[in-house]
């Protein structure tokens, strides 16, 4: 039987032409709808398996193409990774964009339990799991590590965008900007990554980010209230001092 030439990669061992033969034929793309399709399928698999447990032979055959096909598209294992976790990263901001679209008649209260919620469950969701950057972080922190914080920057916007349009008073929203948005973001990426870490799915997940966000949304409201008495009262003293 003659082999198929896209087989011999060197270092990987050869199969049956007929074997690789069944694989392909499901996914017979071409140009970027192919890349497209690799891209997908290996964001999915290293969310699997991470980066040093899957090997090129596993993303091809995921993605229903030979290793040779694989190359053409991608000029090593290391630079597909690289674009699956920065491609998972956009996911879960658009996604995250998307979810906390200013809603209109809501309390302040309810406005920041939905950013907080939307914050935890977008870590769950399908190509923007979270589970695919906890590996980069894991296996490769040098890389990763500045993503995750560019992330961190990119919700800290989403949020403070939310408070702009429920706080029109400038200080009120300096204060919380300042002092609760940096500390709150963290907390639901964290509680979002750990979900995604146990495996939970968008199902599984409904219920314990509601929770989550409830209190987040509480904890926020009481901090709040607190840090604007205290410069309030520290204004009253400055007036007071001044005259």
């Amino acid at each position: 039987m003659t082999e198929n030439p896209e087989l011999t990669e060197p270092g990987n061992k050869r199969e049956p032409a007929s074997q690789l033969t069944r694989t392909e034929r499901p996914g017979r793309l071409t140009g970027p709808d192919r890349r497209s399709q690799v891209l997908r399928t290996a964001i999915a698999q290293f969310a699997r398996t991470g980066f040093r447990g899957t090997t090129t032979l596993m993303l091809a055959r995921a993605a229903g193409v030979s290793e040779r096909i694989l190359y053409a598209h991608f000029a090593s294992k290391e630079s597909l990774f690289r674009e699956a976790v920065e491609h998972n990263i956009r996911t879960r901001l658009e996604l995250l964009e998307a979810r906390t679209v200013y809603a209109g008649n809501e309390s302040a209260t309810a406005a920041v339990q939905r950013v907080a919620e939307a914050t935890v469950t977008v870590c769950v969701a399908g190509a923007g799991n979270s589970m695919l950057t906890t590996w980069a972080l894991l296996e490769n922190p040098e890389y990763a590590a500045e993503l995750y914080r560019n992330e961190i920057g990119s919700v800290e916007i989403v949020w403070n965008r939310e408070f702009t349009e429920r706080f029109p008073d400038s200080r009120s929203r300096r204060v919380l900007s300042v002092h609760l948005v940096p500390y709150a973001v963290r907390a639901c990426l964290a509680y979002g990554f750990w979900l995604a870490t146990l495996r939970h799915d968008a199902k599984s997940t409904a219920a314990l980010a509601h929770g989550f966000a409830a209190g987040i949304a509480a904890g926020i409201a009481q901090a709040a209230s607190a840090l604007l008495s205290e410069n309030n009262a520290g204004m009253c003293r400055t007036v007071w001092l001044t005259k």
